[in-house]
C-alpha cells in the first residue's frame, strides 16, 4: 500500500457547510481534448474470462461489471474489476475480482493491483457490483451480484475488505446481474434492490439452434425470469428481504439494469427496471410499498408498444425540465430508448433527439449521460458488444464475433450527433460494463470499460473546459445518495452510484460551467427535502457538503 495523506471524513457530526477538497491534478495530458484509451500506461492489467468452452451455456454471454470507490480514502477512485472463470470447474485457483489502487502522481494515471493486500476474495462467477456506505462509517462497500451466492463486503477503513455475507442475509443463489443502493425508506440508511435476470443453472441449459440450423446459445426468452428481490437495511451489516412486504414480487421480469430515482416527482425515491425481452418495470414507491406503474407512465415498452432487450440504463435531467429522464440500452435492430419525462409520465423522445438510427445496428449495455466537454450539458456514451454472432465476423473465423466499436453522442441542444473520430471510439471489442469517474481530479468523467472475454479499458478524459464539483455526505459521513445539487433553475445532479450495466461509478457530481467563473452558487437538496444554497464557492476543485447539525 503507497503512503498516502488521510482525506477520510472525521466519523463525528459535520460543523462546516462547505470545505473544498483540493486534490493534485493530473498533467502530461494530450494537445486536444477527446477520449484517450491509456489502461497499458496507468497498470490495468485485467482481462475478462467468460469460461467459453464450446458448451454454449447462456451465462457466458452476459458479461460483467466495474466499479470506481476511493476504498482507502484518499481522495482518489480506484477500481475494482468483476470476473467470471470458468463454470464448470470453480474448486482450486479460481479467478477473482480484481481491485486497483489509484497511486496516479503529477506523471499520470498509474494504478497497482492490491487485490491480495486488500483481502479481497471475490471467487463466484461475477456479474455485477453496486457500493454505498451501507454502516454509515464514511467509506464504500461493496456488493457483488453473482451467478451462484451474493456477496457483500465491508470496507474496514485500513485499506482492506471482510466478507460479511452470512450476517447480512444477502447471500442469495441464482443469478443476479445488476444491483441500486437507495435510501427509499427515508431511515438514513441505503437499501438493496437485487435485478434477478433468468431461473437458471448449468443443469437447466437447452441446445438451440439458429435459422440456419447451426448450434448457438439460446435467446433468454427460453428460460422464466427470475423473481428480482428488495432488501431493507437494518443496520449493523444485516438486510431483512421485503421482496413481498413491499410488493416488488408483484411483477417479475427478467431484470438487467437497474437505478433509483423520483421519477414521479413526489420526493420518494423509486426503482426503475431494464428486463431483456420483456416490459420494464417501474417501481413508485408509496412510503409505505410500491406500486408497478410503467405501463401507465409509459415506460414499460417502446412507442411502438413493444417490449425491448434492455441492458444497460441512467436516469438525469439532460433536458433541464426539473425531472429525470430515462435512457435504455437495447439488442441490435430494436435501437435504445430515450425516454422523456412529462412529470410523471413519459414520451419516446429516441427519434426526435437523433439516437434512433444511429443505435441501430448496436447491441448496448452500460451507459451514461456525463458531461464529455465540461460545456454544461450532458451527453451520452454506450459500451457495446454483440450477443448473437455477428455474420462477417464468423465467416472470417474469428471465435467469438461479437465485436462491435463503442459510441458516444454530444448534446446539441435539443439533439444528439455522433463523436467517432477519436481513436479510443474506433475500436471493436465486445464491451458490456461501463463506470463513469473523475480518476485523475481534473473535473471531467473518466470511463472504465469492461469487455467480455477481453481486457478492461481505461478511457482518460481530456476535457479543459471551467467545472465545479460536489460530494455531498452526510452528517455521519455517508455518501448522501439520492441528494442533489442544482446550479440554477433545473441545472441538477443527482447524487448515485447505480444505473449503466452490473457497474458503480464515481458518487461525486460535476458541472462544466461553459466558461471561466470566479465564484458559484449551489443548492444542495438533502433526501430529506432540506436545501441550503451555499454561495463564493471557488470553481476548478470539488467541494464537501455536509448538514449542519441540529443544535
Amino acid at each position: 500500500m503507497s503512503t498516502i495523506p488521510d482525506l477520510r471524513i472525521p466519523r463525528r457530526r459535520a460543523l462546516l457547510l462547505a470545505l473544498p477538497l483540493t486534490f493534485a491534478c493530473v498533467s502530461g495530458y494530450a494537445d486536444s481534448p477527446g477520449l484517450a484509451e491509456i489502461s497499458a500506461q496507468a497498470g490495468i492489467d485485467f482481462v475478462h474470462e467468460n469460461g467459453m468452452r464450446g458448451r454454449r451455456w447462456l451465462v457466458e454471454t452476459v458479461g460483467a461489471g466495474a466499479g470506481l470507490l476511493d476504498f482507502d480514502g484518499d481522495g482518489r477512485l480506484d477500481v475494482w474489476l468483476v470476473q467470471g472463470g470458468p463454470l464448470d470447474a470453480r474448486g482450486g485457483a479460481l479467478l477473482r475480482d480484481r481491485l486497483y489502487q489509484n497511486v496516479s502522481d503529477a506523471n499520470g494515471l498509474r494504478f497497482v493491483d492490491v487485490t491480495e493486500a486488500s483481502s479481497v476474495v471475490a471467487s463466484e462467477y461475477g456479474m455485477g457490483i453496486a457500493t454505498a456506505d451501507v454502516d454509515g462509517d464514511g467509506d464504500l462497500d461493496v456488493f457483488l451480484a453473482n451467478f451462484g451466492a451474493n456477496q457483500l463486503f465491508e470496507n474496514l477503513g485500513d485499506g482492506r475488505f471482510r466478507d460479511v455475507t452470512d450476517r447480512s442475509g444477502l447471500g442469495d443463489t441464482g443469478w443476479s446481474v445488476s444491483a441500486s443502493f437507495a435510501d427509499v425508506d427515508d431511515d438514513g440508511r441505503p437499501d438493496l434492490y437485487v435485478a434477478n435476470y433468468l431461473d437458471y443453472s448449468l443443469a437447466k441449459n437447452k441446445d438451440c439452434k439458429d435459422a440456419a440450423q447451426r448450434p448457438t446459445y439460446c435467446a433468454p426468452d427460453v428460460y422464466p425470469a427470475s423473481q428480482d428481490r428488495v432488501y431493507r437495511n437494518a443496520g449493523g451489516f444485516a438486510f431483512e428481504d421485503m421482496t413481498g412486504a413491499w410488493g416488488i414480487d408483484a411483477a417479475t421480469g427478467p431484470g438487467m439494469g437497474v437505478i433509483a430515482d423520483d421519477f414521479d416527482g413526489d420526493g420518494r425515491l423509486d426503482w426503475y427496471i431494464a428486463n431483456d425481452g420483456a416490459a420494464n418495470l417501474l417501481w413508485l414507491n408509496d412510503g409505505k410499498r410500491f406500486g408497478e406503474g410503467a405501463v401507465l407512465a409509459f415506460v414499460a415498452y417502446n412507442s411502438n408498444g413493444a417490449p425491448e432487450a434492455g441492458m444497460g440504463l441512467d436516469a438525469a435531467d439532460f433536458d433541464r425540465d426539473c425531472d429525470a429522464d430515462l435512457f435504455v440500452t437495447h439488442l441490435t435492430t430494436e435501437t435504445n430508448t430515450l425516454y422523456l419525462n412529462q412529470g410523471g409520465w413519459f414520451v419516446d423522445g429516441t427519434n426526435a433527439a437523433g439516437l434512433g438510427a444511429t443505435s441501430a445496428a448496436f447491441t448496448g449495455f452500460g451507459t451514461r449521460w456525463f458531461d464529455l466537454e465540461l460545456d454544461g450539458d450532458l451527453d451520452l456514451f454506450v459500451a457495446n458488444g454483440a450477443v448473437y454472432p455477428i455474420e462477417a465476423q464468423r465467416k472470417a473465423g474469428e471465435d467469438y464475433p461479437l465485436r462491435l466499436r463503442n459510441q458516444l453522442w454530444r448534446n446539441d441542444g435539443k439533439r444528439f450527433s455522433e463523436v467517432t473520430g477519436w481513436p479510443a471510439l474506433r475500436s471493436e471489442e465486445v464491451s458490456r460494463g461501463a463506470a463513469f469517474g473523475d480518476l485523475d481530479n481534473d473535473g471531467d468523467s473518466d470511463i472504465v470499460l469492461t469487455n467480455s472475454n477481453g481486457p478492461a479499458r481505461l478511457l482518460r478524459n481530456d476535457a479543459r473546459g471551467a467545472w465545479i464539483g460536489f460530494e455531498l455526505r452526510g452528517a455521519d459521513g455517508a455518501h448522501a445518495l439520492g441528494a442533489s445539487v442544482a446550479l440554477g433553475q433545473c441545472n441538477t445532479r443527482t447524487v448515485r452510484t447505480d444505473g449503466s450495466y452490473a457497474s458503480a461509478s464515481d458518487p461525486r457530481v460535476v458541472f462544466g460551467l461553459q466558461r471561466p467563473e470566479p465564484s458559484v452558487s449551489a443548492t444542495v437538496t438533502w433526501r430529506d427535502g432540506t436545501t441550503r444554497t451555499l454561495t463564493g464557492l471557488r470553481p476548478g476543485q470539488y467541494h464537501l457538503v455536509q448538514p449542519i447539525p441540529e443544535p
